[in-house]
């Protein structure tokens, strides 16, 4: 009962204060007289589908009549969004004049003045520039359809207006600097305002996520079309080698976003460090190739391959790890000598076709065995040797003498073949000898002159032979050792 009677005090009361007798709000509600009068003794509710007209009759609203009290917040909301709707208002008629006298009165000067308008659009421009930060947002918020974007539109129109102005300028003083000067500040504009406004950008649902390497890909693209146009404007042969420059440049930071971001094939997912060496090898090809097309040369095949052998040197273990290799997957260590072999072959292949000589095979795969056997004598020791760790070292040192010794000889062999002739020839008992430890001299007017070193070679030669047999020895004795103690456990 008690909320029925505050219920009816709080109608009394705005009726009152409407300045209704209980007739006329009777009538408006199209209700008898004590009805009303029944209410605001709190003898009873009203209907619930009245509810709606007795609010728009006392000025409230349902929260406030079902209540019974006054909503201050909300009031208090109405008239502060009220009182903003009046500032901008008054905020947009005031631009409206100001910028508008600024135009009026730049007319009349120019038309009083020249006769013509001509500087006029210059002014122009600039109050269009002045107007983009200030004017376009108070004007998107008037749209609930543009108030979420309405700093993409004043970036917008301030990027048309100032390339707008620029050309105007360029155009008044007769120069033929724009296209450079538009270029220029549309990617300088992209690195600044693209990070800030497309995360909070409205696009399409594969875009969600994705909006870094759109941000990189334009300014790339950007980038590359100011090249472009600076070479179309002031002439020149260097584009092709600076585009692919900073293609290969940028690839090295920016392809890794790419790969994260970017939807791939279930197979290379887990693969990306892959795909991302691929790539930039690729990449750096073509860069090269290009550099040769554009300024001459017929050094590419040797770089090419070059390029191939060096990177695989480092990165080849990593693409091995990677790549499903199915019945050589226990053999990754022979897949990446094989590869680096041939690699090297041609190498060799390459320079002697551009240098035009027969060396490659009188020369070049003879000395190219003689240092490969080093290397795969270890892997055949090391990998596919069925003994323990220890004569595995110990055969490894004595393999490493065995080259350290021979390799020499071998060299000055095919040399010797090809009409090579040393004056201070390498036997095989040089390390051993020590009449080969001395320098070499002849005689001359000014008497006895040095002609070539042998004792820091022949010496130092024997020094490490030693040690590498001494160490075989030693390692050999552990193996032994460690049999033995295996057969008596």
């Amino acid at each position: 009962m008690e909320s029925k009677k505050t219920f009816g005090e709080y109608i009394r009361e705005r009726r009152r204060a409407m300045g209704l007798t209980q007739r006329e709000f009777a009538e408006k509600l199209y209700v008898t007289e004590s009805a009303v009068s029944k209410w605001e003794r709190g003898m009873s509710y009203p209907d619930v589908t009245l509810l709606r007209d007795i609010c728009a009759v006392l000025g409230v609203t349902e929260h406030e009549l079902l209540t019974a009290s006054e909503d201050t917040e909300r009031r208090s909301a109405d008239r502060l969004a009220a009182k903003y709707l009046r500032l901008t208002r008054n905020y947009r008629a005031a631009l409206y004049i100001l910028f508008g006298a600024v135009l009026l009165g730049c007319a009349i000067g120019n038309l009083a003045a020249q006769g013509t308008l001509s500087w006029f659009w210059i002014v122009l421009a600039a109050v269009g520039l002045a107007a983009s930060p200030t004017l376009v947002p108070a004007l998107a918020i008037m749209n609930p359809k543009t108030e979420g974007v309405k700093w993409h539109l004043a970036a917008a129109s301030f990027l048309v207006w100032l390339e707008l102005l620029l050309l105007i300028c360029c155009l008044y003083t007769g120069g033929t600097w724009f296209p450079v000067a538009g270029m220029a500040v549309l990617f300088g504009a992209g690195l600044v305002l693209l990070p800030l406004l497309l995360p909070s950008l409205p696009g399409p649902e594969w875009l969600t996520g994705r909006k870094t390497a759109l941000c990189l890909a334009v300014e790339t693209a950007l980038l590359l079309l100011l090249l472009l146009v600076c070479v179309l404007s002031y002439g020149g042969t260097w584009f092709p080698g600076a585009a692919m420059g900073c293609v290969f440049g940028l690839s090295l930071i920016f392809v890794p976003v790419f790969l994260r971001q970017l939807p791939l094939p279930s197979f290379f997912r887990d693969k990306k460090l892959t795909l991302y060496l691929a790539v930039e090898t690729a990449l750096f090809l073509l860069l090269l190739l290009v550099c040769q097309l554009a300024y001459g040369g017929d050094w590419f095949p040797v770089a090419a391959v070059s390029v191939l052998f060096g990177l695989g040197l480092l990165f080849l273990p990593v693409v091995l790890c990677q790549l499903p290799l199915g019945p050589l997957e226990d053999h990754k260590a022979l897949l990446y000598f094989a590869v680096e072999t041939v690699l090297l072959f041609a190498i060799l292949a390459a320079s002697a076709w551009t240098a035009g000589g027969g060396w490659f095979f009188p020369q070049g795969v003879p000395l190219a065995l003689i240092g490969l056997a080093l290397p795969w004598g270890l892997l055949g020791i090391i990998r596919y040797l069925p003994v323990n760790r220890w004569f595995k070292g110990s055969l490894s040192c004595a393999w490493t003498g065995l080259w350290l010794w021979l390799a020499p000889w071998c060299v000055e062999t095919v040399l010797a073949l090809n009409g090579w002739v040393s004056s201070n020839p390498y036997r095989l008992t040089s390390p051993f000898t020590s009449s080969y430890w001395g320098p070499m001299v002849q005689k001359t007017p000014d008497g006895l002159q040095i002609i070539g070193g042998g004792a820091g070679f022949y010496s130092g030669l024997l020094i490490l032979l030693l040690f590498l047999g001494g160490l075989a020895l030693v390692l050999a004795a552990a193996g032994v050792r460690s049999i033995r103690r295996r057969r008596r456990d």
